[in-house]
């Protein structure tokens, strides 16, 4: 007897406490968010959860201290793709009481200031975008740029800088005619760059390299003034 009346009271007991767990542990609709989780940070220019917060204050969409199931991770990810510096953002519910929000930005190859119109940025996939939360050193493009000229003939550039490390650490900026010409102010050395045309990108660029190495490297970075590398394989240099 005793040994029944122990496994009904331990059976009791046990019911107890799964009722009182139930009856007291809070219920997912009454859970309330305590931060946010963030990811992909490599490929993102919001590199904090006070960053991301201030985002979605914009949008009215802080989930701090909301209920976890009036937050809608479809309205945050929506809101958050509209910002043109964002190109892709997923936002999930984790474990506990947690909101994950993964942002990937768009990646900045040159900055673009023009005579007329806002200034911006084009991205390595040739959209333009208005600002970045953070400086990052780039190619300058100045001068007479127009939407066009910069999606087009200006991204071909930009693309191969960002692939020539050499080229990109060399070129500080890019000024736009009239014309669209091009004249290049390198980093190093006291001469301008004429460029001319966005044509023949790779074998100008292999020209004036060719005359760094086995010219400027003999004579003198700072020999001449002006570097004109327009025509043919001819290489001008003006003192």
């Amino acid at each position: 007897m005793k040994r029944v009346f122990s496994i009904v009271a331990l059976t009791l007991l046990l019911a107890y406490i799964g009722i009182a767990f139930v009856a007291f542990c809070p219920k997912p609709e009454d859970l309330q968010c305590d931060g946010i989780e963030l990811t992909g940070r490599s490929t993102s220019q919001f590199e904090t959860q006070e960053e991301v917060i201030n985002l979605l204050r914009r949008f009215d969409l802080n989930p701090i201290g909301k209920p976890m199931n009036e937050i809608s991770c479809r309205a945050m990810e929506d809101s958050l793709r509209t910002l043109a510096l964002v190109l892709n953002c997923n936002c999930y519910k984790s474990v506990g009481t947690k909101v994950g929000i993964a942002i990937t930005c768009r990646t900045p190859i040159m900055r673009i200031i023009p005579d007329r119109g806002k200034s911006g940025y084009i991205d390595r996939e040739g959209v333009l975008f208005d600002r970045l939360p953070k400086p990052v050193y780039l190619p300058v493009a100045t001068g007479d740029i127009d939407t066009a000229f910069a999606e087009n003939e200006l991204y071909e550039l930009a693309r191969f800088l960002q692939k020539s490390s050499f080229w990109n650490a060399q070129i500080e900026q890019i000024h736009v005619n009239a014309a669209h010409e091009l004249e290049l102010v390198p980093r190093v050395g006291n001469h301008i760059i004429r460029f001319g045309k966005v044509e023949r990108v790779k074998s100008k660029f292999d020209k004036l390299q060719t005359f760094y190495e086995k010219g400027l490297s003999q004579v003198g970075w700072n020999r001449y003034s002006v570097i004109d590398i327009r025509y043919g394989n001819q290489v001008i240099g003006i003192k």
